[in-house]
């Protein structure tokens, strides 16, 4: 029967594979060798979903640097190309979300080169919920649970979220209207996910994620992501009480900073200037507020295919641009040159900037341990 053909890798298959070949060999854009291997990719049978070596876990170590995996990776732009063909970019992300996921896990590196570029902004929801696998959450909760989260009476929290509903990005066209569709939408979502996880209810930085969110997907989608960011990304213990994954990452960027810019560092302390006063909101929601939007969603391409890191190295990367003003400014100066650092540098300058500190998982493991040591009871 059909099943069985189906199981068996049988005609419709192999038609559906053949065409995907097709599309891959009419793009004179690919090098030959890069053609090649996506077209053996795209025509491979599937696999379990289970078997791709996907988004296990966003902050997993990454492979110990290796000369040869670098160089590969400058010759694919795994930083920030300058001058990329838009419609050849565009086309080449058409071909890899034939199927994405078999993409992303047969070429990694490929993957995480065009990622880096940026997604394009007609596909990036799709891509977006591709990357945090939200849409794979319906296969461990009902179809219909956002549905019944969001008819459930007496939702936890709503009168802060009603509170703060009009504070979220007021001057965009969705949401500046009072009570119009986009605050509408962004009650929904709040208000359910507040439903589904009561542990952390709402915590306002949840609204600015939301709000760019819907930008790009339905309501259901947004849920789904919301509930995939605060789980496998770890998220909520940005949003539960006493912030303890917050003040976990202030330590961590307080280290990194004394390793990577020392001479500022020292003048910040000087000054009394520390990350809890300048980069709560960079983590909270993801380097959503003071950001111009170009640069917020190139941050999130990115912090969806590689985790938290790239946090860091934003921070790191607005530190070291500024530097040379800060060292010569007192302690108001200095938060006023933070607030407004975002906003004064080109999304794909700040982005190429941020790619080039050296960062790996494990110098993050370790400060964490020693953050663990320090907070732990008794000590």
């Amino acid at each position: 029967g059909t099943a069985g053909r189906r199981l068996c890798g049988g005609c419709r298959c192999r038609a559906r594979r053949r065409r995907r070949v097709a599309i891959v060999e009419r793009s004179w854009w690919w090098p030959p060798a890069m053609a090649a291997e996506v077209a053996a990719v795209v025509a491979a049978p599937p696999r379990p979903y289970d078997s791709l070596c996907l988004l296990t876990a966003p902050e997993d170590e990454e492979p110990e640097d290796d000369p040869n995996r670098l160089a590969q990776e400058a010759s694919l732009g795994a930083g920030v190309c300058k001058h990329i063909d838009p419609a050849k970019h565009l086309d080449q992300w058409r071909v890899v979300c034939i199927d994405f996921h078999r993409f992303r896990a047969k070429c990694p590196d490929k993957c995480k080169a065009l990622i880096r570029q940026g997604v394009p902004e007609f596909l990036r929801g799709s891509v977006w919920q591709k990357l945090a696998l939200s849409r794979e959450l319906l296969q461990k909760h009902p179809a219909d649970i956002y549905e019944r989260m969001r008819r459930t009476p007496g939702a936890p929290c709503e009168d802060e979220i009603v509170r703060d509903i009009h504070r979220t990005f007021p001057k965009h066209v969705l949401y500046r209207d009072k009570k119009g569709l986009g605050q509408q939408q962004l009650l929904n979502v709040l208000r359910a996910y507040s439903v589904f996880n009561p542990e952390v209810g709402y915590c306002q930085g949840m609204g600015f994620i939301c709000g760019v969110l819907l930008m790009y997907m339905s309501e259901e989608d947004a849920f789904l992501m919301l509930i995939s960011l605060l789980e496998n990304y770890r998220m909520s213990g940005l949003f539960m009480p006493g912030l303890p994954l917050l003040n976990k990452y202030f330590f961590q960027l307080q280290r990194l900073l004394a390793m990577h810019l020392p001479l500022l560092c020292n003048h910040l302390a000087e000054q009394g200037v520390e990350p809890t006063i300048y980069a709560s909101k960079w983590f909270m929601t993801v380097c959503i507020c003071n950001f111009p939007f170009s640069t917020v969603v190139r941050i999130w391409d990115i912090f969806l295919a590689e985790g938290v890191k790239i946090i860091f190295r934003i921070a790191l990367a607005l530190l070291k641009l500024n530097q040379e003003a800060l060292l010569s400014e007192s302690f108001e100066q200095i938060l006023e040159t933070l607030k407004q650092a975002p906003s004064r540098v080109e999304s794909d300058t700040l982005v190429q900037v941020a790619l080039a500190i050296k960062l790996k998982n494990k110098t993050l493991k370790d400060i964490e341990s020693e953050w663990l040591a320090q907070t732990a009871p008794g000590m």
